[in-house]
C-alpha cells in the first residue's frame, strides 16, 4: 500500500498504517482499526485514538521513528483544535482500510463499453402503450 499525504496541523505528511502499524494501534488501543473509525465517526473518541492513529501512520510512512512521532503529535494536539486531528485520523484510517481509490477498478471484458461513462442512458426500444 502506499501512502496517503495528508494536510494537517502539522503540516503535510505521508501516513501509511500496514500490518505491523496496525498491529501496534490495536496493543496501544486495545481495538481494532474499524472500531477505532467507528468511535471517530459516531463521537465517542478518545484523545489517544486520535494520536496513536496519526503516530502509528506517520511511522509507517517513514516520515518519523518511534522516538519522535508520538511527541510531535502529542505536542501538536496541545496547539490545535482537536477537529483537525480527528479528520486526519479518520482519513489515515480510511486509506488502510478501503485504499486509495487510485482508479484500479477492472472494467468489463468484450469490448462493451460502459454505457454511462459518456453521461447517456442507454435508448429504448419500447413504445409507450
Amino acid at each position: 500500500m502506499t501512502p496517503v499525504k495528508l494536510t494537517w496541523a502539522g503540516g503535510e505528511h505521508r501516513f501509511c498504517l500496514r500490518m505491523g502499524e496496525l498491529r501496534g494501534l490495536q496493543k496501544s488501543r486495545d481495538a481494532g482499526p474499524e472500531e477505532i473509525l467507528t468511535r471517530l465517526r459516531m463521537g465517542r473518541w478518545h484523545v489517544d485514538d486520535m494520536v496513536q492513529v496519526l503516530r502509528w501512520g506517520l511511522i509507517g510512512a517513514g516520515e518519523m521513528d518511534a522516538d519522535a512521532a508520538g511527541p510531535f503529535v502529542t505536542e501538536l494536539v496541545d496547539l490545535h483544535p482537536l477537529s483537525q486531528f480527528k479528520l486526519t485520523a479518520i482519513a489515515v484510517l480510511i486509506h488502510a482500510m478501503f485504499g486509495d481509490g487510485d482508479g484500479t477498478e477492472k472494467k468489463p471484458e468484450g469490448g462493451a463499453a460502459d454505457p454511462l461513462e459518456n453521461g447517456t442512458s442507454p435508448t429504448s426500444t419500447e413504445t409507450a402503450p
